[in-house]
């Protein structure tokens, strides 16, 4: 009877440690069926980012290359498109309607903002949204009118791109251009600080930034954004068009691939055949990965203080640029009123007395107007808007 009692409670310890090791067992496989389930799976995003040359009356066959930039772009299978120099209205809807029939149903183009046309444009086979336009504080102010620039809102855009990893922030730019007579180096750099300040703001979320940015990998303006927005800089070759990444706060970006593309000329629809762009396109493949802490890369504070350095040596200029420009106003007064003197005595005939006068105002009134435009208001002004910008570049950290 002793031994039938023992061994009825010997079954049901047993009983009762197999039903425990059972639930520990269940517990455990669905801790780990819960954390293989979280942790989602590395996703690959290609982006192509492109100046595409849309000067209306200057690029030659503009409606035709417009017309086969999307058949161009699509072959590449981009997920994310961004583009540069898209100036008029027109190209921009036709790009957006030829880009949703091959799979682009997202697009954006900036060709209307407070201050005027971008050139930007962004076409995505994932949902986004605008986030934000800031035009540059500087670059709106005309020194040569034949530097075309001042015309346009140049500036930085971005969006939130959804993926199946969470949000993407894309941004997109195009830095003030060179010119044989001026080469706009304070202006540039001015910008290419903005850009760095302003995409280094929000670190939660992995950030693209794509663009022209007008400047060779080791100039100042570029490395400036790298250190500024605290960004890896993709570019393998010596081109004014890169893209920039940086891990977000949960989503790490590992470049894959990078190149230049859609270099080769194009059969056009009249039959002309040469390059979509006088740019080269450029290529990345990247890969978004989840991270428990990404951090992102340490800042070069060398090159915050060249930054800051070069900028304040421009601002210190301005005073001199003022007193030569209203100095060569004051000179050219002085000369209209030597010249009616000068035809007199000349000997010339009335009818030609008259065509050298007529010339000569004519030509003194341009130098005058536009010496007293650089000295009264185009260095104060650009002064005063570099001025902006070291002040901001003083305050970050």
């Amino acid at each position: 009877m002793d031994s039938l009692r023992t061994l009825r409670a010997s079954i049901r310890i047993s009983a009762g440690v197999a039903r425990r090791a059972w639930a520990l067992t269940l517990l455990l496989l669905l801790l780990s069926s819960a954390k293989t389930a979280g942790a989602a799976p590395p996703v690959r995003l290609r982006v192509l980012s492109w100046n595409v040359w849309g000067l209306p009356a200057v690029s030659p066959n503009l409606e035709e290359r417009i017309r086969a930039l999307p058949a161009a772009m699509a072959a590449l299978a981009p997920d994310v498109i961004l583009l540069q120099e898209v100036w008029e209205a027109e190209d921009g809807v036709s790009l957006a309607r030829d880009l949703g029939r091959r799979g682009y149903p997202y697009t954006e183009h900036l060709v209307r903002t407070p201050g005027g046309k971008t050139g930007l444009f962004i076409a995505s086979r994932q949902k986004l949204s605008l986030a934000e336009f800031r035009p540059f504080t500087i670059g709106r102010m005309p020194h040569s009118l034949w530097h075309l620039d001042w015309m346009a809102s140049k500036g930085i855009a971005r969006w939130v791109v959804e993926t199946e990893l969470g949000e993407v922030a894309l941004a997109g730019t195009h830095l003030q251009a060179q010119y044989e007579t001026d080469t706009y180096d304070a202006e540039r750099l001015s910008q290419a600080v903005e850009v760095g300040l302003m995409n280094r703001r929000e670190p939660d979320r992995p950030l693209i930034l794509a663009g022209d940015f007008n400047s060779d990998p080791g100039d100042l303006p570029r490395t400036t954004v790298r250190d500024l927005a605290r960004v890896t800089d993709v570019s393998k070759s010596v081109s004014p068009d890169t893209v920039f990444v940086s891990n977000g706060r949960a989503v790490s970006i590992r470049v894959l691939d990078v190149r230049d593309v859609l270099t080769e000329p194009y059969t056009l629809a009249n039959g002309d055949r040469e390059p979509l762009s006088d740019h080269a396109a450029v290529l990345v493949d990247v890969e978004l990965s989840s991270c428990a802490d990404c951090s992102p890369q340490s800042a070069n504070v060398d090159t915050r203080r060249a930054a800051l350095a070069t900028l304040r040596s421009a601002v210190a200029t301005t005073p001199w640029g003022v007193t030569l420009a209203l100095l060569a106003a004051a000179v050219i007064l002085a000369i209209a009123a030597l010249w009616r003197r000068l035809g007199r005595r000349l000997g010339l005939s009335p009818r030609r007395a008259m065509a050298f006068q007529l010339a000569g105002f004519t030509l003194l009134a341009v130098g005058f107007t536009w010496s007293s435009y650089v000295g009264a208001i185009y260095y104060p002004a650009r002064g005063a808007a570099l001025r902006s910008v070291v002040a901001e570049l003083e305050r970050s950290r």
